[in-house]
């Protein structure tokens, strides 16, 4: 089994993320919106597990980095979240580990748990920052990047992890592994790490699959677990409202994808969603 946080926009916080098993919120938007930071605070308090985002993702084109532990660590509080991503710098392994450390020096005593996210040009490079980030004193999980890791393994998001996880459990994992986001092939890449048996070492997603796609009207085929193609753009999780069929393709998504993370039984049926 594999846990999932639904990421939705502000305005279907209640009707679509509320259906992961966890959660995770993103730093800017607990800054920017009251309301996001009062849902999630309420879920934490609900005892649902919460992992705070860096908001590397969203600001990749304007910082090409992650939000140090300041804004981060605020955030944490107002919403008390479970589980923190330290800063990370894209593409770069040695900033990555000296931002991570500057991070653990901020985050010491504090009551969460702090995720690191390697990052690096190459596999090697990816590899070694790997390495390093898992011997740092109070690192507890490790997150996959959509991005870097298909950089560095050379194959789109889903391939390019499953080869980063077998990568890995042949050099040794050492602790859990969260899969930050995913591309197009999302359902298929949850079923196919189960199959491979490494949900004994990939314990979550966070993906805005269930939104995004049917919000850009991006058919998905449930059979293949494949959309026909990648969502354009970077979701906008504070301006779009899905229409009632979006909303109800929305609500399938999520069923396809607890189902190919083992969350729930039965089997998603063989057609293409947006017809459904």
């Amino acid at each position: 089994m594999i846990d999932l946080a639904i990421i939705a926009g502000i305005p279907h916080l209640h009707d679509l993320s509320a259906h992961g098993s966890i959660d995770m919120a993103l730093t800017h938007l607990v800054h920017d919106h009251p309301a996001y930071a009062d849902y999630f605070q309420a879920r934490s308090a609900a005892g649902v597990q919460v992992l705070l985002d860096n908001s590397a993702y969203e600001l990749e084109a304007q910082t090409g980095h992650g939000l140090p532990a300041a804004p981060v660590l605020a955030a944490a509080r107002r919403i008390a979240a479970t589980v923190v991503i330290c800063q990370d710098v894209l593409y770069d392994g040695p900033a990555t580990v000296a931002a991570t450390r500057r991070f653990l020096d901020d985050a010491a005593g504090r009551p969460c748990r702090l995720m690191a996210v390697p990052q690096g040009r190459t596999r090697s490079e990816w590899l070694d920052c790997y390495h390093q980030l898992v011997e740092l004193p109070g690192i507890d999980m490790i997150g996959l990047s959509k991005l870097s890791v298909p950089r560095c393994f050379n194959a789109p998001v889903a391939e390019a992890r499953l080869d980063c996880v077998q990568t890995l459990r042949r050099v040794g994992v050492h602790m859990p592994l969260h899969l930050l986001g995913g591309d197009r092939s999302l359902p298929r890449e949850l079923a196919e790490h189960r199959r491979r048996g490494n949900d004994t070492v990939v314990v979550s997603n966070d993906s805005s699959f269930a939104f995004w796609y049917p919000a850009t009207d991006t058919p998905v085929h449930a059979a293949s677990g494949r959309a026909a193609a990648e969502a354009p753009g970077k979701p906008d999780l504070t301006g779009t409202r899905l229409t009632r069929d979006q909303r109800h393709l929305a609500g399938r998504y999520v069923s396809l994808l607890r189902q190919a993370a083992g969350l729930d039984t039965g089997r998603p049926a063989g057609r293409d969603e947006r017809a459904a």
